[in-house]
């Protein structure tokens, strides 16, 4: 038995807040920047799959060419430091 609509006060659903690109933009080129710099991983493996995952995510609020650039450069340094730190 669903028991959601005991909980409907006949209130509308809350409009989603904007998304403000300036600020996805600047967090997501901070983390590309900490790779592009770092010698070696900066991240555990955990932290650097979650970026791998996320990343990609936070692109798409970007305009298209801008998000798929990061992507990729985020996508050949995390390449590069797996390659350059050792097991």
């Amino acid at each position: 038995m669903n028991q959601l609509p005991l909980f409907d006060f006949g209130m509308p659903e809350p409009e989603p807040a904007p998304v403000d690109v300036e600020y996805v933009r600047k967090h997501v080129k901070a983390i590309e920047r900490t790779a592009r710099h770092a010698r070696f991983m900066p991240w555990t493996e955990l932290e650097a799959a979650k970026w791998e995952r996320f990343l990609p995510d936070l692109c798409h609020y970007l305009p298209p060419e801008e998000g798929e650039a990061l992507k990729s450069s985020f996508a050949a340094e995390l390449a590069r430091l797996r390659a350059a730190t050792p097991d």
